[in-house]
């Protein structure tokens, strides 16, 4: 029983550990695009600041007529969920309290 335990134990934990590699690489991807939006952001700040020393007046006109770029999001990869329980699972029923009920 306890060999059969550890058996167990031992392929969850490799299974966990996968899911948390994927995680982690996951965290790190979205740093890496968060970064890069700053940074991104952080020279268009800085070209704005010194747009007036680069352009003469009537290209400063033409640029305040073009509307502001759209903003792109950060997003997080599409959420899948895990494989199917095993039918040896029990299910648990959902108990309201009596305030959230009323």
């Amino acid at each position: 029983m306890r060999r059969t335990d550890a058996a167990k134990a031992k392929a969850a934990a490799t299974a966990g550990a996968s899911v948390r590699a994927q995680i982690q690489e996951d965290i790190e991807k979205t740093k890496k695009q968060r970064q890069h939006a700053l940074r991104e952001q952080e020279k268009a700040r800085q070209f704005d600041r010194q747009r007036e020393e680069i352009h003469p007046s009537s290209v400063l006109d033409t640029l305040k007529t073009f509307p502001p770029p759209e903003q792109e999001r950060l997003r997080l990869s599409k959420a899948t969920p895990d494989k199917a329980s095993s039918s040896s699972e029990q299910l648990l029923p959902i108990r309201y309290r009596e305030k959230e009920v009323q």
